[in-house]
């Protein structure tokens, strides 16, 4: 049985028939830029993840950008992440023009860890980057209250976590401002690169969506110099069909990983969820001892596996001037080297997971 680690073919034809109705709509009506495709998907990705107000823009990456942007933080600043995530985290704060400050996760989840953002706090931290990282929220009050009384803001990585709700509250309601990315892999995926802002801030949603276009208030009016980091009105049409199953598919993924952790053998461990968490498992990731061996044996036996993330970013060539070195964050470097992602995905069924968790088991005796 060959397994793939993702199969968008057939998250395609599950809709087929919608989509390229979506499709054709955009080519008849040659809507390409803004226009209501992009209206209709920002009221409806607002209203199903209980936010005020949705701006939809080019990528997960641009969208923290602009939130960074739009709270005026760039030279001079400082900007928290977790060292375990993927390098658009902290791209995003580069591009602002901040510095970034990585920190600490906790083992067995992933996730930021709290006491270590306090420990990095500064003068010049203007911001925490929060990573909802594999699709389960982050400890979002365990931060608010490590920077309690400080003008502090917290933005919400949310491109892993379409529809996850942390203690009951879906993401994208609860944090200042949240970003989520539509990369065609993810949870609700594009056709291509796209992303969205989601805040309950009026004057926050405003300067978001001038950056986003220009700066300009009207056509030729520009009020600030912005960006073109708009959201194509063919994704936003895509997007506003998949939309309408992604309850269906995220309920999907979770009784994937529920029969996972049901079948696994105790020789490799799942990573945690919290109790106050709805995680949405866009990947399923365990931590396993002989990792690469085990993943070439899953490879020959047509089981595609991943490393989500491998190396830390405080270890990337990119951040060496940052200065800093192997063993600042052990338990993030320590994770890295012993995580895989196994398949999962709304289309896999009870086999495809019955096999992949025969076949560990199978390595380790």
């Amino acid at each position: 049985m060959k397994v793939p680690f993702v199969d968008l073919k057939a998250n395609y034809y599950s809709i087929k028939e919608e989509i390229d109705a979506a499709i054709s709509n955009i080519l008849d009506n040659t809507s390409f830029i803004k226009g209501k495709p992009l209206v209709d998907f920002e009221e409806k990705w607002a209203k199903a993840c209980n936010a005020d107000f949705c701006i939809g823009t080019s990528s997960g990456t641009t969208s923290l950008e602009l939130i960074l942007k739009a709270y005026e933080i760039g030279r001079g600043d400082e900007v928290i992440c977790p060292s375990h995530t993927f390098i658009a985290t902290a791209e995003a704060i580069v591009h602002a023009g901040a510095k970034p400050v990585f920190v600490e996760i906790g083992g067995a989840t992933g996730l930021i860890a709290p006491k270590s953002v306090q420990s990095r706090i500064t003068d010049k931290t203007k911001a925490v980057i929060i990573v909802d990282i594999y699709g389960q929220p982050a400890d979002y009050d365990g931060i608010k209250k490590v920077i309690a009384g400080r003008d502090i803001k917290i933005i919400q990585d949310s491109a892993q976590s379409h529809f996850g709700r942390y203690k009951g509250k879906k993401v994208g309601s609860y944090a200042d401002a949240t970003s989520f990315s539509f990369y065609p892999g993810k949870n609700l995926g594009a056709f291509g690169d796209a992303g969205a802002v989601l805040t309950n801030d009026s004057a926050l949603a405003l300067k978001i969506r001038m950056l986003s276009d220009h700066g300009r208030i009207s056509k030729y009016e520009h009020e600030l110099v912005g960006h073109n980091y708009r959201m194509d009105a063919l994704q936003a049409a895509i997007l506003s069909v998949k939309i309408d199953y992604l309850q269906q598919w995220v309920d999907r993924r979770k009784e994937i990983a529920a029969l996972y952790r049901q079948l696994l053998p105790t020789s490799v461990t799942p990573l945690e969820e919290k109790e106050e968490n709805e995680a949405v498992y866009h990947l399923f990731v365990i931590k396993a001892e002989r990792r690469e061996q085990l993943m070439a044996f899953l490879a020959e036996k047509g089981i595609a596996t991943g490393i989500h993330y491998p190396l830390p970013l405080h270890l990337q060539p990119a951040f060496n001037y940052l200065g800093y070195a192997v063993g600042d964050f052990s338990i993030t470097e320590n994770l890295a080297n012993e995580i895989i992602s196994l398949p999962i995905y709304p289309e896999m069924d009870e086999e495809m997971v019955v096999y992949i968790s025969k076949l560990i088991k199978e390595f380790y005796l």
